[in-house]
């Protein structure tokens, strides 16, 4: 079932709701600082766990959520996070997101 899944169709697990739910683990701030990017490094807030997540914005998404070509692309795709590059498309993770926001 999962290959049937689209994510830019989708985007439901950036859109939690839930602050501090999309965990950030230290190597990942490293290596966007030895690339050069403070700014995303910064743009975090205080996550689960004791440690930091991606910033959300008022409606709970994820502040790299949206480019001008979808609303549910990744505009850091290609750096993005390791929370974001190990989650699996139709995991059972996947699936709680999209009942939680009414897609299954």
């Amino acid at each position: 079932m999962s290959e049937a899944l689209d994510c830019l169709e989708c985007g439901v697990c950036c859109r939690t709701g839930r602050d501090g739910t999309i965990l950030i683990p230290e190597s990942d701030l490293i290596r966007w600082r030895a690339i050069g990017r403070e700014d995303l490094a910064q743009a975090i807030q205080p996550g689960h766990f004791g440690e930091v997540a991606f910033a959300t914005r008022e409606d709970g998404s994820c502040v790299h959520l949206g480019t001008p070509e979808s609303e549910n692309a990744c505009s850091i795709y290609e750096i993005r996070g390791t929370t974001c590059r190990e989650f699996e498309r139709g995991s059972p993770q996947c699936r709680e997101f999209r009942r939680d926001f009414g897609l299954e």
